[in-house]
């Protein structure tokens, strides 16, 4: 029965990576793939949905409510008021048309930083990107690999990020989003390096290819250099709530959790870009308000579904022997490796980096700490890189969203993705483990 519950567990991640890349409902997806697990290992079917699947799928729900209900009624209000729009519009004349590759990722990134949610930074951002690709004619190819870039690799490795990923991880390892400060502030650097000399190679590679900037059918308007002919605030007005959101963040962070702290942060976020912001939200700050708080539902359902998919898995028979053989990769490997290696593989499960942290957490982390070799600090950035890496499969639901608004396919786009969002956040955990094997935290 155990062999037939691996093939079986095996099967169900298979079938639900396919039916979420062929566009299938997550949830539902979810299910399927449970179903699967549960029939190959001898489960007990309805005692499972409800118990295990459904237990699980509530509490995530319940756990991040206020994180992603919060965090995307303060994304809304920026896009709705035109904030996000005048930092970008700001930053990039600042840097210029030669800096479009190395602007887009720091405007994204700031965002993502500031607490903009990933899926609303590529609205704020990508109709001020269009005209400036344009101009320096830079495929759009690269654009979802320098949106998701920005926005979760380099935003989940800097210190004190609003991640909900660094949350988990942080409050489950009892330290702060601030730990490892060495190490984060080296796997930064060496990431924002990296990240502007591959997109500024990519794009003189497709140049001299003959592969320029495309428009889109709806990029006519952007081009014509109209961002829908809307007032848009001042800077320093615009990113007045930005600045709040990051002060707080450090002055709370030894004062409550890490999730309590950005839930505070966000909101008094929320209540300063109203006030500041007023004349360019009058009229629609409640139908903002409450279309940002309720655009987060699906989201975070897809994520707590994945996460009652994960818990159906973690009982299986089959189960037993990949959390075997992990624990003896940790014996017989480092144990900082071995974390790399099995957060990857939960990621990839999973398909989100949030799910594959959350499956840690709830299964290896303690047992982890319990060698009495590892240092949460250390483990915590090692396990935050790592869960970066397989979850961007083909099937990432965020990449595909990204691709159809850059007007761009996920077959041409792709393998700058993977280069960007898979290999890289991989080779960065490795370094950042080297760095914990030998003490640099």
């Amino acid at each position: 029965m155990q062999i037939v519950s691996v093939i079986g567990m095996i099967v169900g991640v298979v079938v639900l990576i396919y039916l979420t890349f062929k566009g299938l409902n997550g949830f539902v997806a979810s299910l399927i793939g449970s179903i699967i697990v549960i029939i190959t290992s001898g489960l007990p079917f309805w005692g499972t949905l409800t118990g295990s699947y459904a237990a699980s799928l509530g509490s995530t729900f319940g756990s991040y409510l206020f994180l992603f209900t919060i965090g995307s009624a303060y994304s809304e209000l920026m896009k709705k008021s035109g904030a996000a729009e005048s930092i970008a519009n700001f930053l990039f004349g600042f840097l210029g048309v030669k800096a479009t590759v190395a602007g887009t990722l720091i405007i994204t990134f700031l965002l993502a930083y500031g607490g903009v949610n990933a899926f609303i930074i590529i609205f704020a951002v990508y109709p001020v990107a269009v005209p400036m690709f344009r101009k320096a004619n830079v495929s759009k190819l690269l654009m979802p690999a320098i949106f998701l870039y920005g926005a979760v690799v380099l935003n989940v490795v800097t210190p004190g990020a609003p991640s909900m990923l660094c949350i988990t991880l942080s409050e489950k390892l009892g330290v702060t989003t601030f730990a490892a400060p060495t190490m984060a502030i080296v796997i930064l650097v060496l990431a924002f390096g990296f990240g502007i000399l591959y997109f500024t190679w990519a794009a003189n590679s497709l140049r001299a290819r003959g592969i320029g900037f495309v428009a889109s059918e709806s990029d006519a308007e952007l081009i014509a250099g109209s961002t829908g002919g809307k007032e848009l605030p001042p800077i320093h007005m615009a990113i007045l709530p930005y600045v709040v959101i990051v002060v707080l963040k450090l002055a709370l962070a030894n004062a409550m959790s890490a999730s309590d702290g950005i839930c505070t942060a966000m909101g008094a976020g929320i209540i300063v870009l109203i006030l500041t912001n007023y004349k360019y939200l009058k009229g629609h700050i409640v139908q903002d308000f409450v279309n940002g708080w309720l655009s987060s539902i699906n989201p975070l359902l897809l994520t707590a579904a994945l996460m009652g998919f994960a818990a159906v898995v973690n009982i299986c028979p089959g189960f037993e022997y990949f959390m075997k053989f992990a624990m003896l990769m940790a014996d017989k490997m480092n144990p900082y490796i071995s974390a790399v290696i099995v957060t990857n593989v939960f990621s990839g499960i999973t398909g989100a980096s949030l799910s594959g942290t959350q499956i840690f957490c709830s299964t290896m982390a303690d047992q982890f700490m319990a060698l009495g070799t590892v240092n949460a600090q250390a483990l915590y950035k090692v396990v935050g890189m790592a869960a970066m890496g397989m979850d961007t499969l083909p099937h990432c639901p965020t990449f595909v969203m990204e691709a159809q608004v850059c007007g761009v396919t996920t077959k041409e786009s792709y393998p700058y993705v993977m280069v960007m969002t898979v290999i890289t956040p991989i080779v960065l955990a490795l370094v950042a483990a080297g760095m914990a094997i030998v003490g640099l935290i």
